[in-house]
């Protein structure tokens, strides 16, 4: 298979695009790095779900995903989603979908997808007392008033304005450096080119984002700034909730917690909410998290 395209980082509708290879067959068109140069784990989260959800009956909706990364993928490869077609019940349909990278598998999920139905309702109540997003800097805002404040490689990174995914955090020195501090990052995001996908693409999306800030927060109390070059962070599974709908072009609150690091793993739970304080998705993704030694 030839070399891919690497994405130019704008729109990640683009990105999360597929095309269908054969039944239950599909293949991406480009490809996004991370920080330690392999294919960035959200995309493949992303893409994956995208796949299911195109052998997924119209009425459906995704309810629930998780998934477990195998290897690390390769990031001038294509990658091949296969896709079982595991049940379609009365109201439920389950898929299970396999990332393929030469002949081998990087990454599979599990998937459930629900026909929308009346029944009880309640939620986890957005916190009080949480700036909205109009009265907080963005990242690269923070670059400039933070100044030298900030790590240069941080500030670099801040100073981006074509970043894909907009973030306004509570506490910018929390969102860093959690010394001394409960592990936890507030924040809204946006996607801004999230604007003219269809509604049935905004899970898909929004997974994209989930593993966005999330691993991170379990290192925030040993390390700093987070992230950073002094910690080895590589996504070991990820499973999310989808409650309700949402659009995620419009703005996102998240918060995030780590109830637990050890033995070279760190948990780290999210809670969405979107502006009207709906609990819109929850995730949780345990990641592998190890100094790294001086050569």
């Amino acid at each position: 298979m030839p070399a891919i395209a690497q994405w130019d980082g704008r729109s990640v509708p683009e990105l999360l695009a597929l095309e269908p290879l054969d039944l239950n067959l599909f293949t991406n068109r480009l490809n996004q790095r991370n920080a330690n140069g392999a294919l960035f784990g959200g995309q493949v989260l992303a893409q994956a779900l995208a796949a299911a959800t195109m052998t997924a009956p119209d009425d459906r909706a995704v309810h629930s995903l998780h998934g477990y990364f195998l290897r690390a993928g390769q990031s001038d490869r294509a990658v091949i989603y296969s896709v079982e077609r595991t049940r379609d019940g009365g109201r439920f349909s389950t898929r299970r979908v396999t990332a393929i990278q030469a002949g081998e598998p990087i990454f599979h999920m599990e998937l459930g997808f629900h026909a929308a139905e009346e029944g009880y309702d309640h939620q986890r109540a957005m916190p009080e007392g949480v700036p909205g997003p109009d009265a907080l800097h963005d990242l690269a805002g923070l670059a400039e008033t933070m100044g030298e404040r900030l790590p240069e490689f941080v500030r670099r990174r801040w100073a981006d304005r074509a970043r894909p995914v907009e973030v306004r955090p509570i506490d910018p020195d929390a969102f860093l450096d959690g010394r001394g501090r409960e592990p936890r990052r507030r924040f809204w995001l946006r996607m801004p080119s999230a604007g003219a996908a269809a509604e049935s693409a905004q899970a898909a999306l929004l997974t994209y984002v989930s593993d966005y800030w999330l691993a991170g927060t379990a290192v925030l109390p040993h390390a700093v700034p987070m992230p950073g070059p002094a910690v080895f962070l590589a996504s070991l599974d990820h499973a999310m909730w989808f409650h309700r709908p949402a659009r995620v072009d419009d703005w996102l609150f998240v918060e995030t917690v780590s109830p637990s690091a050890q033995n070279g793993r760190g948990l780290s739970l999210g809670f969405v909410h979107d502006r009207a304080g709906r609990l819109v998705a929850t995730m949780v993704q345990e990641a592998l998290m190890r100094p790294r030694r001086p050569a």
